[in-house]
């Protein structure tokens, strides 16, 4: 599925996009890595690749408590392995092993 790659340019808010970097970095990828992730799964499986929810707690301003992340444990692994940056060569193993389930 190799071919022409094309510049793509969204707007976000700045701090979302901080926080997102963030994120993907912790995990070995940069955001247009990541968002290529995203528009990959969304074509393989026809939609959106999660479920968008308005919540049932709209409306509610959450506490401090609720609106902090959990903290992810060190080293942790899944059934198939972490998805951590140690465990990728290259973008392409990364898709390979995400295409692995």
């Amino acid at each position: 599925m190799a071919g022409t790659t094309v510049n793509v340019s969204i707007r976000m808010d700045a701090e979302i996009k901080t926080e997102a970097e963030d994120l993907f970095s912790e995990l070995g990828l940069s955001l247009g890595a990541a968002i290529n992730v995203f528009v990959r799964q969304a074509v393989r499986r026809g939609g959106i690749p999660f479920r968008v929810t308005l919540g049932k707690d709209r409306g509610r301003e959450l506490s401090a408590a609720e609106a902090e992340p959990p903290e992810r444990p060190q080293g942790r692994q899944e059934a198939g392995g972490s998805l951590g940056p140690q465990e990728h060569s290259s973008l392409e193993d990364f898709f390979a092993r995400l295409d692995a389930g």
